[in-house]
């Protein structure tokens, strides 16, 4: 029996797309794994701390790093595997390829960030993103940033090899049903803790949207931190844990995701999964998951997303169930977890031999 390769895995938490590539990548490799703390902010220099034990104790054995998107948690590692002439892999999710000084968003919005995750990106040996949005493309939506977004236009020297591995999805944790809650509209966020946040997951958006569809219901997930004074037709919930939220997503009949930006937003997909029909903004992957099946707001504009809405909830019952079963369909068939795991794996080896 061949010895595995050993890796050492850097991530910023355990979240359910971090723990899924964990489960394969430890069914394939002797893995050790390592979280690098962002907040609170002030013990960001413990994590270095951390961190730099972490991979002396591990540098002996290791001979691949896979950093889990580009920033303060990805330089140090890079930087051992030059020394030590190992490999290093970053995986690029979104944030790490963007900036929207507007909003104050983005690792190239942030001087010292910026340089980290450039420095990072420059000198790994291949990247991972997991749409080509954030390698370079168009930018449309809003005119108040750059015309285009991605490390290549933010960083145009790098020349870093990269290889597009889409997010996976384990379709059978998912449920599907055609009982839906008439006229429902669904989006999950993290941390509305400021305006440009809200701006950020098109919150502002939806706020609109419930003061001109009084009748319709607009759930937040996780958007309990939002300022009074929202229409009562806002239900703010709490954190739903990912065991309980196929059955809450279930019984809701659209999923917003009005992002001004988005790398490869999982919620989006899960939603998809149970047969939420989804309205998304054009921006990084969303147009391309939703493909034929769902709406697509091509700027930010409330009238252009009013008329959308009017449009999707004037579909007969039949056609909503039809585009439904078709969300799913498209999650299960084209992003299932077993292409990434067999693309991810296969890339891995591609620069180890």
């Amino acid at each position: 029996m061949n010895k595995k390769i050993k890796i050492s895995y850097i991530h910023l938490g355990l979240s359910s797309f971090v723990l899924k590539d964990l489960n394969f990548l430890r069914k394939e490799f002797d893995l050790s794994e390592f979280e690098f703390k962002l907040n609170p902010k002030k013990n960001v220099p413990f994590s270095f701390v951390k961190q730099l034990l972490f991979l002396l104790k591990n540098c002996n054995k290791t001979k691949i790093y896979i950093i889990q998107f580009a920033g303060y948690n990805s330089l140090l590692p890079v930087i051992f595997s030059k020394i030590l002439k190992k490999k290093s892999v970053i995986v690029l999710g979104g944030t790490d390829c963007v900036s929207f000084p507007s909003i104050s968003y983005g690792n190239f919005h942030k001087k010292l960030l910026g340089l980290f995750t450039s420095l990072s990106i420059k000198n790994c040996d291949l990247l991972l993103p997991v749409d080509s949005s954030l390698i370079e493309y168009d930018y449309n939506y809003q005119k108040n940033d750059f015309p285009k977004q991605g490390y290549k236009y933010h960083c145009p020297d790098i020349t870093t090899k990269n290889q597009v591995i889409y997010n996976g999805f384990e379709t059978d944790k998912w449920l599907f049903s055609k009982n839906k809650e008439e006229n429902t509209f669904v989006t999950i966020v993290a941390g509305l803790s400021n305006f440009s946040k809200i701006q950020l997951k098109g919150i502002d958006l939806i706020i609109q949207l419930a003061y001109q569809f009084p009748n319709f219901k607009f759930y937040v997930v996780g958007g309990e931190n939002l300022q009074q004074g929202i229409p009562d037709n806002i239900i703010l919930k709490p954190f739903v844990p990912n065991n309980e939220l196929s059955n809450f997503l279930n019984s809701k009949e659209f999923y917003l995701q009005l992002s001004m930006s988005e790398g490869f937003p999982n919620a989006l997909c899960e939603a998809m999964l149970c047969g939420c029909i989804p309205i998304v903004t054009a921006v990084g992957a969303m147009p391309k998951i939703v493909s034929e099946i769902g709406f697509v707001l091509n700027k930010k504009d409330p009238i252009l997303l009013s008329e959308i809405v009017q449009k999707a909830t004037g579909l007969t019952k039949n056609d909503r169930e039809q585009l439904a079963e078709k969300s799913r369909d498209r999650i299960k068939n084209v992003y299932p977890i077993i292409r990434r795991e067999k693309e991810f794996i296969n890339a891995i080896y591609s620069i180890y031999n």
